[in-house]
């Protein structure tokens, strides 16, 4: 039986003359982990709708719970009515649920209509598609933890750099001694990478884990780390952006300015479909991906349309771009928040695509194009070439921030714009310093040259972000040297240390003053991905796999997960310097096409099932 026709048989009941029915429609939504539907009925009749859209109450459970309460002759309604989960979680859900049952000549004596005690606030009612995301009704499966194994995972492989190799391997062993099993009263639904600062699970931190855990996703699902975010939504489609880890309470009140961000979700889950190509798993987020932008857009904007945030929210807690800001807005209009949600209806509207829900296009597309028009003409300031924080009053901020460069990463951006953005990059006055890139400009008045956390840390998921965005606009050589410069002060720091530190300093090989050690957290991407993207230059584009061979020692990857199942060794051998035509071995179980860069030429290379060899000229 499915969903659709248990709640098709139970509407069978429905009498006309039956004076319990409400004259007033209800409509109960009634949710499981694979299907979702609608119960509209008032006096003048009753309709099952295969959606929740405008459903005011929802009941999750599994489709035998369900049915339970359901049936015609049940021991204990009450107890059928516990063993589901109906939200909101008002003080009179017994009563609410004795109008469904009454309508339908379903006996209901011990359910209890006197409402409980409650101190409030009452619950927001539930948000469209919120209450189809499945991971609300998912229960923890136990799954054991896997240990750490060298020979299981991808292996880095540079003969002159023994210290980036070190420092990957340090990096792994650390990310597996960070696995968790959800504790009990959670309510978490899977196993995940703690970011191991306090008793709870971060937002921001979890999204760049995910990043350089893909890598290892063949031993661990890194990215079901976001499935536990995803069963904590609430019904209006907020999502905190701390969670306590053991009673998976959200740390924070959904409208105090702190409580949720950065919006990076769906930008996460494209890259992990674009290395797995799990359109499955895009079919199951994107209800709570889509609920979660509406909210931010609900609760998050200005008058105007754009974004705002604060130091918290941002994750950039203590940077001076906007004044006293570490815990509120202050009026202004953030940069990183604005070009996020950019980002986000970007990554949505393909989503969308991928999966045929098109429902949402016209809504995305008009956010889309608002939200870049307010970009370029609202954030941009022509005189320093720069994208800046709006201040209530239409004036700019004048600290640079490295929250500017999320721009590199939506479309479309003005190429001029790029080229200037480009120039600060490259500018030692302001981003260029010994460990690039600091997060806060150099020539900001509060500039730390050892880092002060957000004042100049150079911090691995920014970092990451900027090489992201210069690979998206073709500005290789650039990302390669951002990379190699932070790539290795990280590796000589590690060599100092011992250990991966949260932040760095900009203007030393030291770690950031402040910064937590033994921090794989995010640092893993500095650790991980950045190395095998950037510095052996493994890196999908678009669809596309690029090898962009630069080292001229012999250098490559073996055990690099290539889609769902592929793994393939890559191996170029050692040059006599980088401009010189590779010989690159390959072995793979699957065939593939790979696209191979040097010096200014480009290969397209069809790689069949087995070893070979390819000498490239």
């Amino acid at each position: 039986m499915s969903l659709i026709s248990l709640l098709q048989a139970t509407i069978a009941r429905f009498r006309a003359d039956n004076p319990l029915i409400p004259s007033n429609i209800f409509i109960f939504g009634f949710v499981t982990s694979d299907e979702s539907a609608s119960v509209r009925f008032s006096q003048a009749g009753a309709a099952v709708e295969p959606n929740v859209k405008e459903a005011d109450y929802l009941l999750y459970g599994t489709l035998a719970e369900i049915a339970a309460l359901l049936a015609p002759h049940t021991p204990s309604r009450k107890a059928a009515f516990d063993a589901v989960d109906m939200r909101p979680a008002y003080p009179f859900n017994d009563y609410l649920m004795s109008i469904f049952l009454n309508s339908f000549d379903l006996s209901c004596a011990d359910l209890d209509y006197t409402a409980k005690r409650f101190d409030g606030p009452y619950p927001f009612p539930p948000r469209y598609p919120a209450n189809e995301n499945s991971y609300r009704t998912l229960r923890y499966t136990p799954e054991p933890l896997p240990i750490y194994d060298r020979a299981q995972l991808p292996e880095l492989v540079a003969d002159e750099h023994p210290e980036w190799v070190e420092l990957y391997d340090f990096a792994w062993q650390l990310a597996f001694k960070n696995l968790r099993r959800p504790e009990p009263a959670s309510g978490f639904v899977s196993n995940f990478i703690d970011p191991a600062f306090n008793a709870s699970i971060f937002m921001w931190d979890t999204v760049f884990m995910t990043l350089f855990g893909r890598y290892g996703r063949r031993v661990f699902p890194f990215i079901r780390s976001l499935d536990n975010f995803y069963a904590s939504q609430h019904d209006d489609g907020f999502i905190c952006r701390e969670i306590n880890s053991f009673t998976g309470a959200s740390v924070f009140q959904s409208l105090d300015p702190r409580s949720t961000g950065p919006n990076l979700f769906a930008w996460a889950e494209r890259e992990h479909y674009r290395h797995t190509g799990d359109s499955e798993r895009l079919r199951r987020v994107f209800p709570a991906l889509m609920a979660y932008q509406r909210w931010l857009r609900d609760w998050r904007t200005h008058p105007d349309g754009s974004y705002w945030t604060c130091g918290w929210g941002s994750g950039m807690d203590n940077q001076t771009r906007v004044p006293a800001s570490e815990w509120s807005h202050r009026g202004y209009t953030w940069v990183d928040a604005t070009m996020q949600a950019a980002l986000s209806v970007e990554n949505l509207s393909w989503m969308a695509v991928k999966i045929q829900r098109r429902e949402f296009d016209q809504e995305l597309a008009a956010d889309s194009e608002y939200l870049n028009a307010y970009i370029t003409k609202k954030l941009w300031d022509e005189a320093t070439g720069f994208y800046y924080d709006r201040a209530p009053d239409g004036t700019f901020s004048r600290v640079k921030s490295i929250a500017a460069f999320w721009r590199l990463l939506t479309s479309p951006v003005p190429l001029t714009h790029v080229a200037r953005m480009l120039r600060h990059l490259e500018d030692p006055a302001t981003f260029n310093r010994p460990h690039r890139v600091p997060t806060q400009a150099a020539d900001s008045d509060s500039y730390n040259p050892h880092g002060g956390y957000w004042l100049g840390g150079i911090w691995a998921p920014t970092n990451y972000m900027v090489l992201c965005g210069l690979s998206q606009y073709g500005h290789h050589d650039l990302a390669y040297a951002i990379a190699r410069n932070h790539v290795e002060n990280v590796a000589q720091v590690f060599r100092h240390t011992g250990t991966l530190w949260e932040n760095y300093a900009p203007e030393f090989t030291a770690p950031g003053k402040p910064a937590g050690r033994d921090f794989v957290g995010w640092t893993g991407v500095s650790a991980i991905s950045i190395p095998i993207e950037y510095l052996i230059g493994l890196r999908l584009v678009q669809a596309e796999l690029v090898w962009d061979i630069r080292l001229p020692e012999r250098h490559g990857v073996r055990r690099y997960p290539l889609g769902a199942t592929g793994t393939v060794d890559f191996i170029c051998e050692a040059r006599a310097s980088a401009d010189d035509p590779p010989t690159l071995h390959i072995r793979t179980d699957e065939p593939f096409t790979l696209r191979a860069r040097w010096g200014q030429n480009t290969r397209l290379l069809s790689v069949e099932a087995g070893a070979a060899t390819f000498t490239l000229a």
